[in-house]
């Protein structure tokens, strides 16, 4: 009989896991003290605007900045996009305004093996729990997008010099 239940519940787990939500990246603390990437300006005549634009500033952990300067990029590389809105302080100055969210990538080939070892979280601004629906679409969301950045080991991002 134990030995009944045991093979049933073990046929089960497989289809557990399946069913089981895709998991998320913690919030990186103390990414501010990393070592700082680079910084964009996504502005109004931008496509991405609407949802992204403003300033965004990238950090790297260490294990990321091996990363950079390899090429691709180990499990515990973490990237940071910290996106500010843009405020217009009249004509010819563009200041950084209010936080936006905080995204996240984390190389982990385990336990994101269904894209290609990268994680993805997007939290917003002064949260700590991903906003909900972005680990359950990863593959489809983030992913996705990342796909045009395959070549570089789907960051966007290059250390600037």
């Amino acid at each position: 009989m134990r030995a009944a239940s045991l093979i049933i519940i073990l046929a089960a787990l497989p289809l557990a896991a399946a069913d089981a939500p895709a998991p998320s990246p913690d919030f990186p603390d103390g990414y501010r003290d990393w070592r700082h990437v680079s910084t964009g300006l996504i502005g109004p005549h931008a496509p991405a605007y609407a949802v992204n634009g403003g300033f965004h500033h990238i950090y790297a952990n260490p294990a990321a900045l091996e990363g950079y300067r390899e090429g691709r990029f180990p499990d515990g590389a973490v990237l940071v996009y910290d996106l500010f809105e843009a405020v217009d302080k009249g004509g010819d100055v563009t200041a950084q305004g209010a936080r936006r969210h905080v995204d996240v990538m984390v190389k982990d080939s385990r336990r994101f093996a269904a894209t290609d070892g990268w994680g993805y979280a997007e939290f917003a601004a002064g949260e700590r729990t991903p906003r909900p629906g972005i680990a359950a679409s990863q593959d489809t969301t983030c992913h996705a997008c990342h796909q045009r950045a395959a070549a570089r080991d789907f960051v966007f991002s290059g250390l600037r010099d």
